[in-house]
C-alpha cells in the first residue's frame, strides 16, 4: 500500500503521550498514529452501523418477539451472569 506523508498539528501534551506510548509499544510514531486512526475509523463505522440497526429495529415488535426477549433476559440472568461474578 502506498504511503502518504502528511503534517498534523496536535497539542504538545498529546504529542508527548503519543511518543511515550510509541516507545512502550515499540512502534514508530507514524505507526502509532496509523493504528490510532484505523481504530478510530473502525469505531466510527461500528457506531454508524449500530445507529442504522437501531433505526431499523426501533419500530414496534410483535407480542411473540416481546415474549422471546423476556425469555432470553431471564435465561441470561440465570445462566450467564454467574460466570462473570
Amino acid at each position: 500500500m502506498p504511503i502518504i506523508k502528511t503534517g498534523i498539528s496536535i497539542e504538545r501534551e498529546l504529542f508527548k503521550k503519543a511518543e511515550e506510548t510509541a516507545v512502550k509499544l515499540n512502534v514508530s510514531r507514524s505507526k502509532l498514529f496509523q493504528l490510532a486512526l484505523e481504530n478510530y475509523i473502525r469505531q466510527f463505522e461500528n457506531y454508524a452501523l449500530l445507529e442504522s440497526l437501531n433505526i431499523s429495529y426501533s419500530g414496534n415488535i410483535s407480542e411473540e418477539e416481546h415474549d422471546f426477549q423476556k425469555l432470553m433476559k431471564t435465561y441470561i440472568k440465570n445462566h450467564l451472569e454467574d460466570r462473570w461474578q
